[in-house]
């Protein structure tokens, strides 16, 4: 009941504040735009732009094109690389911000504050805890990334049979698999902890860190089946958006146009998803307690 509560309680939350949806929608286009003239820069100033070879590439990954751009476009595209990673860190140092945003936003009133209030006065309220969390969350990672090589060498020591080719590829799946779970379980555990912080306004990381793994692992059942129902979500609306862009063709203005406008929609989705995954999660956090 609390699984189905909290689900409902994360989409209603999200649905009624679409400001914040529009905020993380602008950052990523922010970010998105600076990555795409910077990729322009280079394409248009490389060889590749003038070459024949580069109308197939828009058509098919074709090898010729790609060795083409990377072979003329080296010194430039060395420099892109540089740029995207430090837009990367960038990234990631704003996403903590915004997760201050949207944790202040859904922890007090709405009546409080405005939002433009509620969001940066969280932002940059939490944004040095949520920080140090993810220091801390070293001490999770490595013990994760342990257990994963030791069942990788455990797996790889079953599957010494070359001529075992299904069951390679049943193992090759099962790896895949649960580094996916240790990942997505580690971003779980991320996010009851940012929120324990924002609920309890609690400046100890490290003990927040190790209560939201002891929350976890006591109500494990209920916080996956709610972020897998979350993600199942996710999903469902990325396959709807794949089918929509697959129904025209992008061969003139107009189509590319309606498909750009479909991405930033879905884009804005993603964002509003983000927040259901945080109001859900803070709903089951409140009804189930640590």
């Amino acid at each position: 009941m609390n699984i189905a509560r909290s689900y409902i309680k994360g989409i209603q939350e999200a649905t009624l504040r679409p400001k914040i949806a529009f905020v993380l929608w602008l950052v990523n286009f922010s970010f998105g735009s600076v990555l795409y003239f910077l990729f322009s820069a280079v394409l248009s100033a490389s060889a590749l732009a003038n070459s024949l070879s580069a109308s197939e590439l828009l058509k098919k990954a074709d090898m010729n094109a790609i060795l083409e751009f990377l072979t003329s476009s080296g010194v430039s595209l060395g420099a892109l690389l540089t740029v995207a990673f430090v837009l990367i860190v960038l990234y990631f140092m704003v996403s903590l911000f915004l997760y201050g945003g949207i944790l202040h936003c859904l922890v007090r009133p709405r009546e409080q504050e405005s939002f433009t209030q509620a969001f940066f006065a969280g932002g940059g309220k939490y944004f040095g805890r949520f920080f140090r969390l993810s220091v801390c969350s070293v001490i999770l990672w490595i013990p994760a990334i342990l257990v994963f090589i030791g069942l990788d060498i455990l797996l790889g020591a079953i599957d010494k049979d070359p001529a075992q080719e299904q069951l390679s590829f049943y193992f090759t799946i099962g790896r895949i698999v649960f580094a996916l779970f240790i990942f997505f379980l580690m971003k779980m555990i991320m996010d009851y902890a940012r929120i324990k912080i924002a609920v309890d306004d609690s400046r100890s990381v490290f003990r927040t860190l190790i209560a939201a793994v002891g929350f976890i692992f006591r109500k494990l059942a209920k916080a996956l089946a709610l972020y897998y129902l979350l993600g199942l979500t996710g999903w469902a609306a990325f396959l709807v958006y794949l089918k929509i862009q697959s129904t025209f063709a992008k061969s003139s203005e107009l189509p590319i146009f309606l498909g750009f406008i479909i991405a930033q929609l879905y884009i804005g989705f993603r964002g509003w998803l983000k927040t259901a995954y945080q109001a859900g999660q803070w709903t089951l956090f409140k009804t189930e307690s640590f």
